[in-house]
């Protein structure tokens, strides 16, 4: 399948990689259907780019490279929604943050993580609704 992006132009993704947001991401209900890229070698980024909106792209981080004590509690319904029965392994599951820029510096959203079961590509942005967990957690010290 061909997808024309205004950022690397058009890309090639094979079907059996898409990942599915049965309701998409917050603010983009219309999308649904997402691919996952590398940003390049040297950085642990990746985009999550919008196959359906190709002109929408994420970019994302395995919470781990933002802070080490971030942990999800996934509820049982997102689980099921994802598909995630108690034969999925713990790393069949792939938790991200969403990067903004925030005046010129990157932030981390600590409150709405995708989750995604890597076994059969299902997903599931959760909004965390705790004052306490940052929307705009920064990823370097001032």
């Amino acid at each position: 399948m061909r997808v024309d992006t205004p950022r690397w132009g058009p890309i090639e993704v094979d079907p059996a990689t898409i990942i599915h947001f049965e309701t998409g991401l917050a603010g983009f209900p219309d999308c649904s259907r997402f691919v996952l890229m590398d940003h390049d070698r040297e950085t642990p980024l990746k985009w999550l780019q919008s196959v359906d909106r190709p002109e929408i792209a994420f970019v994302i981080v395995e919470p781990a490279q933002v802070l080490s004590s971030y942990t999800v509690d996934v509820p049982e319904p997102v689980m099921k929604k994802i598909g995630w029965t108690h034969d999925v392994r713990p790393q069949d599951v792939a938790v991200f943050l969403i990067l903004n820029c925030d005046q010129g510096r990157l932030t981390a959203n600590l409150r709405a993580p995708v989750v995604v079961n890597v076994q059969n590509r299902r997903a599931f942005q959760l909004i965390l609704d705790s004052p306490e967990i940052p929307l705009r957690h920064p990823l370097s010290p001032d």
